[in-house]
């Protein structure tokens, strides 16, 4: 089973005013959205016609007819008419009819809304009360609510601002006193003779630069001392080669032919002791040469 569809609210929309005999005399219109016309109400009503407090279906609308004894009212609504709705209707009707007595004539007693009207009606007054009571509650606690919040981001916001001074203050100290620092460093000495220091200064880095010119020239003069003293290891390198090669080719032509060959070998280590003590000379040179390059190289640097 389905469940039930929830009932809307009453909302009055527009009220169409009558004569005691059901004639149109003017209307009220309580939202301008509203587009139902008096014709549409009479298109509607059946023929037998409408009683007091029946009411037709205006497509999305609802009209009840409410009919006094001087003048009557349709009222055309969205959602469902509670009982205490149309008591508020009858009892507007009614003092209405009070205002329509005519000239020099006393008002007639109006009959009014019988007991059951008026407790309705007073039950609806007090729902409506206790209601917009609890609406005022809801609305001063939520006032309430918001000013603390909006106190205690005020003291927050505050408080950054604050702080930003105080960043902003600090900084513009800081500028201060880096631009005060940097007018003494740029600014020479009280009875400084700045020609004649930048002079000084001028002359020095150029004797710098001879030295380091004389330097690398020196370099570059043992450098190739080092290169000539490594092809002359090579060439005596590759005569001891040389000449092993020819005393193997001799040994192998003489045959069986007496050789002193421990005199020979004694010859042979000896030259190659004598080669590898020049080898080792050499790199020992080129070592050196390179740790005063280095140093050389360090010292241009600086």
């Amino acid at each position: 089973m389905p469940p039930p569809r929830p009932r809307r609210r009453f909302e009055l929309q527009k009220v169409f005013l009558l004569d005691p005999q059901g004639g149109y005399t003017g209307e009220m219109v309580l939202v301008e959205d509203c587009v139902v016309e008096y014709s549409d109400f009479l298109a509607a009503v059946p023929e037998v016609g409408l009683g007091d407090g029946q009411s037709v279906f205006l497509g999305e609308y609802m009209a009840t007819l409410l009919q006094g004894e001087r003048m009557g009212l349709v009222a055309v609504y969205k959602g469902t008419a509670e009982p205490e709705s149309i008591a508020w209707g009858r009892a507007a009707l009614t003092a209405a009819e009070a205002q329509l007595s005519p000239a020099g004539e006393a008002p007639a007693v109006p009959t009014g809304p019988d007991k059951g009207v008026l407790e309705n009606l007073a039950k609806a007054l007090e729902r409506r009360e206790a209601q917009i009571a609890e609406r005022e509650a809801a609305l001063q606690a939520k006032e309430t609510a918001m000013g603390a919040d909006l106190a205690q981001r005020g003291r927050a916001v505050q408080g950054e601002l604050e702080a930003l001074r105080k960043r902003l203050a600090d900084s513009e100290a800081e500028r201060t006193r880096l631009r005060e620092q940097m007018g003494r460093m740029t600014a020479p000495p009280p009875g400084t003779d700045v020609a004649g220091q930048l002079e000084k200064d001028r002359k020095m880095l150029q004797r710098r630069a001879l030295e380091l010119l004389d330097r690398e020239e020196k370099v570059r003069a043992r450098e190739q001392e080092a290169v000539v003293a490594t092809e002359n290891m090579t060439g005596v390198l590759r005569e001891n080669d040389d000449l092993r090669a020819r005393l193997e080719a001799m040994e192998k032509a003489a045959g069986p032919q007496p050789f002193d060959a421990a005199a020979a070998k004694r010859e042979m280590d000896m030259r190659v002791k004598i080669l590898q003590q020049k080898a080792l000379d050499l790199l020992d040179r080129e070592e050196k040469l390179r740790k005063k390059e280095e140093v050389l190289r360090q010292r241009g640097i600086a």
